[in-house]
Formats: C-alpha cells, structure tokens, sequence
C-alpha cells in the first residue's frame, strides 16, 4: 500500500474509533437516565412485570423508519433488543423461562428477543416454564406456537400468565421458532394490536366460519364436543359469534417485516 493509502487508512479507523466511543459515551448516559427512571418510579415486583411492550414496539418502528446503509436491519433490531431488555433488567431483574430445546432453535429465538444479560432458565416441560414464571411474577415464559402440549387454557385472568408478545419480533437470518412471550399481568397495560383471547365455541364450526384474526390453536373437548381455542384478534377485527366462553388473555404487536435481514 502507498503511503496515500495508509494515511487514508489511518483516518478511517480513527473514525471508527471515535463512533465506538461515541456508542459507549451514549450507552452510558442512556444508564444514567435509567437510573434517574427507576428513582422516579419506584420500579418494584409489587406493581407487576416491569415489561413495556407498547414502548418497545414504538421503538422498533422508529428503528425501521429511520434505517439505512449497508448494516442489516436484523442487526440493528438485535443489538436494541439487547439494550432494551438489559435496562429492563436493570429496572427490575427477570428471568426469561423456557421449555427443553433440543435443536437449539426456540434458544436462538429468545436470544435474538432477550439478549444475554437476562438470565435464561431452562425447564423439562413447557408447564413447568409457564409455572416458574408465573410464581415469579415479574418474568417471561418463552413457548413454541406449535407443541404436543396444551398449554393455553391456563392465560389470562388475575393470577395466569398473558401473551405479551410474538417471536421473533422481525426477519433474522437464521432458523427460528414461531413463538410466544408470556409474562404475568403488566403493570401498565396497553393496548395491543393484535389481542389474545380463549375462547370456547359450540363447534369447529363457529371457529371455522370466522375470519376476523388468527386461530393459534385449538382442541376439541371429548365431552360435549365443544372446541376450546386460542384466537388472536386482528386490529379492528370482531370476536367470532356464538362463543360459549371468552377470557383475555394479552396480545402482541404485529412482527415488523424488512426486506434487508
């Protein structure tokens, strides 16, 4: 390399050098503020999970709105959603419960949402995740959509678990599982824009007529032939008719959608 080159060299990786430190000086002030949040809170378990999925999805459609160049967006949400959920963390610690995984998949899809900060609790069955965090009361329960288990009928109510949000939140560039985030009532509610409901009809039928959302899944009772389900809610979207029983049962934001992963 010419003497130019080297010279031109040495520039930039002092441009470099000076962004790095710029994105620490920020990170660190960015800490500093969140201290100044939990003072002004009170952040307590008491007042229910800590977890702002309103203000992390407004988040991540600001990201999206105002990204560009050659850095795939899937990193960008990534490397947010370490920083969103480690002062999170700091805010009120969780644990992020979790069913056994043996290909690996669900494990990549909560790190890419959860980051490696928060503490990630492996248990044998997806009963036994839900059950941890549901004790706890201010943690996170990651299942897979698709399973041999049931394990919707126990959502929402005063002491249940609820649908905070659906995984992954964008494209990434590997393999994932369709998944759910599930959490304990939110301390400050908001509302979602697909919502979570089960629900309980006469008939396959009434479920399967109905076009306003998403069945998630479903099983058909042995006694009375009855079908218990778990429905998301399009936004604007109505509940289906001739239910026998309905519960809420959270929701979550629509995943964001990117041609650049």
């Amino acid at each position: 390399m010419s003497d130019q080159d080297l010279q031109k060299l040495a520039e930039l990786r002092a441009k470099i050098d000076m962004a790095d430190q710029s994105i620490h000086a920020l990170l660190m002030q960015r800490a500093e503020v969140i201290d100044e949040l939990i003072k002004a809170k009170g952040a307590s378990r008491a007042q229910g999970a800590a977890f702002r999925p309103g203000r992390e999805a407004q988040m991540m459609e600001v990201l999206r709105a105002r990204h560009g160049g050659s850095i795939p967006f899937s990193t960008i949400v990534h490397m947010w959603r370490e920083i969103i959920s480690t002062f999170t963390w700091l805010q009120a610690p969780y644990a992020v419960h979790m069913p056994a995984d043996p290909d690996g998949r669900l494990t990549d899809t909560v790190r890419f949402q959860f980051g490696f900060t928060v503490q990630l609790e492996r248990h044998e069955t997806i009963g036994a995740a839900m059950d941890a965090a549901a004790q706890d009361g201010n943690a996170i329960a990651v299942v897979p959509v698709q399973s041999n288990t049931e394990w919707w009928p126990t959502l929402g109510g005063d002491t249940g678990l609820h649908v905070m949000a659906r995984l992954p939140v964008a494209p990434v560039p590997f393999e994932t599982v369709d998944a759910l985030a599930l959490a304990p009532r939110l301390s400050d509610p908001v509302p979602f824009e697909w919502r979570a409901y089960v629900v309980t009809a006469g008939s396959r039928a009434v479920l399967d007529d109905w076009d306003g959302g998403v069945v998630i899944d479903q099983r058909l009772t042995e006694s009375d032939g009855a079908v218990e389900a778990l429905i998301a809610l399009a936004p604007g979207a109505k509940t289906p008719t001739d239910l026998l029983d309905i519960r809420a049962a959270g929701g979550y934001f629509a995943p964001l959608t990117d041609q650049s992963t």
